[in-house]
């Protein structure tokens, strides 16, 4: 099955989330939030290389006699994967985003378990312009992840739920869980950070204020400093965030690469 053939099962259209709820939820966050999550989107997009060409095919030749062709091209389809405690549109977004600059056709977010998705979420992906998000029981997951293994097309799992099952290895779906951020340390100075917007981006994390000599002992995914202790910071920290970023996020473990698919050749010169 190829890329232009794969398409998601119909059933899943019956589980759709309605553009009334996408809509009340745009409509009940406030700008200056929209604001950030934009932001976040644009400069994850940047960073993943949108502007590359979607399939690439590269030829070396060697020393030795011989060559590589190597093919490059998006993956068929992805599923993210959140439920109830999924509530950091940022850290969410910058999961997605990756996979949209890579090019993949076919990105379907499936809504697991009880409650619903926060309307700062569902706005993300609006802003995003992810259409394709669905809510159905865990059974109903189950039997769409098999539908994709039974497929066997090059996909992916972008695992970004607050209470992940374990997920059965197939060979042709790669597999991301996205870490657990329970704490992130914040340096403050005259100048900020945005305590509030803090509290936004996450609301499922204990936002904890050290001063520049405790930093050191803070244990944590992320802190958010002022711009000239980012270089010192980045020694112990996945990600650092300056002071007028404090409202976005990127994962260092996930970009474009992961989207795509490789096929490669050993061939006489």
């Amino acid at each position: 099955m190829t890329l232009d053939s794969f398409t998601f099962p119909d059933w899943i259209e019956e589980f759709q989330i309605g553009d009334d709820v996408f809509g009340s939820a745009y409509e009940a966050t406030l700008p200056p939030r929209r604001a950030w999550m934009k932001k976040t989107i644009a400069q994850v997009y940047a960073v993943n290389s949108p502007d590359s060409p979607q399939k690439t095919w590269v030829v070396n030749t060697w020393k030795g006699g011989f060559e590589t062709e190597v093919s490059t091209a998006p993956l068929d389809c992805v599923v993210m994967l959140v439920d109830q405690g999924a509530t950091s549109a940022v850290r969410i977004l910058a999961a997605l985003t990756p996979a949209l600059a890579a090019g993949v056709k076919n990105i379907l977010v499936v809504f697991t378990g009880e409650g619903e998705l926060s309307q700062a979420v569902l706005t993300g992906f609006e802003l995003a312009g992810q259409e394709a998000v669905i809510s159905i029981e865990n059974e109903k997951c189950d039997e769409l992840l098999s539908n994709i293994k039974d497929s066997e097309v090059d996909s992916a799992i972008l695992d970004l739920r607050s209470n992940p099952t374990d997920i059965p290895y197939a060979q042709n779906i790669k597999y991301w869980r996205a870490p657990v951020v329970p704490r992130i340390a914040v340096c403050l100075d005259e100048d900020g950070p945005d305590m509030d917007i803090l509290s936004f981006a996450h609301p499922d994390a204990i936002i904890e204020e050290v001063s520049i000599e405790d930093l050191a002992e803070f244990s944590g995914y992320a802190v958010v400093v002022p711009a000239e202790l980012v270089g010192e910071a980045l020694v112990d920290f996945k990600l650092v965030l300056s002071h007028g970023q404090e409202g976005c996020w990127i994962w260092s473990d996930l970009t474009d690469i992961f989207f795509k698919k490789d096929s490669v050749a050993l061939a006489v010169c």
